[in-house]
């Protein structure tokens, strides 16, 4: 109950004025939905013995719930990285992929790459599979399609069960003429999701680019018969 907790906190604060029952409070108040109140209290725990990276993480959500401009949220997300306590460790990494993430979203890539790479070597190359395609989808707009199919293709190994991420691996390898390594992908996809159609289309049109129109065109229209909608306008053009 965050009432309750709140109420704890505020005895705890009232009999040992200590920042980090604020802190608590700052959080169940942000918890409540009241991002004003819970800003003012985070900011004046800046000026306390707990100024740290914490901090001025929690102040850029209160900002971003509050629809602060982008330039404000980063100038904190910055804040946060400055104060992190050096040599850095894997204590730090997320706010490196906080910073990343907001950059990211306002499209500026190339800071958003520099944090997401800071990231991964503080996680030891140890990140979960959410944030390969993550950083897989930041080296598309950059162009850099080696190693987004580093990092598509790390994602599809530490989570083999979805299609998801074996289609777009081939849907790249397609794009950048790897034709017989997106044949291969797509049947790996096809063997986890035989009712999935994109490995159906990408593996056809990789065929037919290769000069096997027959086999290609069967592919598609498999594709067409599982619903696709997209396998039409293929078939009409590769005839």
């Amino acid at each position: 109950n965050l009432d309750t907790a709140l109420d704890q906190s505020q005895k705890a604060y009232a009999i040992n004025p200590q920042p980090v029952y604020r802190h608590q409070q700052a959080q169940i108040i942000f918890a409540k939905g009241d991002y004003n109140q819970a800003l003012n209290i985070f900011t004046e725990l800046t000026k306390t013995p707990l100024r740290n990276s914490e901090l001025y993480f929690e102040i850029a959500q209160c900002k971003t719930q509050l629809k602060a401009p982008h330039e404000e949220i980063i100038e904190l997300l910055d804040s946060a990285v400055t104060v992190c306590p050096k040599p850095l460790t894997n204590i730090s990494a997320p706010y490196f992929l906080a910073r990343g993430t907001a950059h990211d979203e306002a499209g500026e890539y190339r800071k958003a790459l520099a944090d997401y790479n800071q990231y991964d070597s503080l996680m030891y190359g140890r990140a979960d599979y959410g944030f390969y395609y993550t950083r897989y989808k930041c080296e598309l707009n950059l162009r850099q399609y080696q190693q987004a199919l580093n990092d598509i293709a790390h994602a599809a190994l530490l989570n083999p069960q979805d299609p998801t991420y074996l289609a777009e691996l081939s849907a790249l390898q397609l794009r950048v003429n790897h034709y017989d390594d997106a044949i291969t992908t797509a049947d790996m996809c096809m063997q986890v999701a035989p009712n999935y159609t994109d490995p159906y289309i990408i593996k056809g049109i990789a065929l037919i680019q290769k000069g096997n129109k027959k086999e290609g065109r069967q592919l598609l229209q498999k594709a067409k018969e599982l619903g696709d909608t997209r396998a039409q306008g293929y078939l009409d053009k590769y005839k």
